[in-house]
């Protein structure tokens, strides 16, 4: 159950009440390896997906096969909900194990089923799973305000800039590496890269690997 604890899904529910919620919920666990896609497009979702380890990202391919990042949940954030919440609808997306990854499947209609057992739990994690929905729109607001950016160089800061807001700091790591940030920000990797090298000799960034300074 410690390997639970620290899930935002739990937050103030007890230990005792945490195992008999996993049976409540019939909540299941499952684990990728890195490169392994977890839900394709065109699947129907129906249980919403919390990274427990790991990392997972949300791909879309077009119509003449290219993928762009569209998305990146690390532990304790949701995946699939949108799906889930619309029954009967298609996923639009992939979802791919970014890292070696385990993901904590939760059923959504035992969450939005009032229990039979009225168990104290479960009203928790309804609030919880909610407040989790609300933070997922929060990073789409933040994708949203990086791609209405003009230019590269404007999307790269906002991307750093939220990056720092998050981590409290100017000096910040990011967790996606050149390939996946160019994608994420729906760049040519080598423009993005040049595009990094100009930002340092102009002052407004220092950077060794994942790790940049915002001057």
């Amino acid at each position: 159950m410690d390997t639970f604890s620290n899930l935002p899904l739990f937050q103030g529910i007890g230990d005792a009440d945490r195992a008999a919620l996993l049976g409540c919920l019939k909540t299941y666990s499952r684990a990728y390896k890195k490169g392994e896609f977890i839900l394709l497009e065109q699947d129907h979702i129906q249980d919403v997906g919390i990274v427990r380890t790991g990392m997972v990202h949300m791909l879309k391919e077009d119509i003449w096969g290219h993928l762009t990042l569209l998305a990146y949940m690390g532990p304790g954030e949701l995946f699939g909900e949108t799906f889930a919440l619309c029954p009967g609808r298609a996923s639009h997306v992939s979802f791919q194990a970014a890292a070696d990854t385990e993901v904590l499947f939760l059923p959504l209609d035992h969450v939005l089923t009032p229990c039979k057992k009225q168990c104290d739990f479960h009203a928790a994690v309804s609030r919880n799973l909610c407040t989790m929905l609300g933070e997922r729109n929060l990073q789409l607001m933040e994708k949203i305000e990086i791609a209405a950016k003009s230019s590269l160089r404007e999307k790269i800061l906002a991307y750093l800039s939220i990056q720092a807001q998050k981590q409290g700091s100017k000096y910040i790591t990011v967790p996606l590496n050149r390939t996946e940030m160019a994608s994420f920000l729906h760049a040519n990797r080598s423009a993005m890269t040049r595009e990094l090298s100009e930002m340092q000799a102009d002052g407004l960034i220092e950077f060794d690997g994942n790790t940049f300074v915002l001057k």
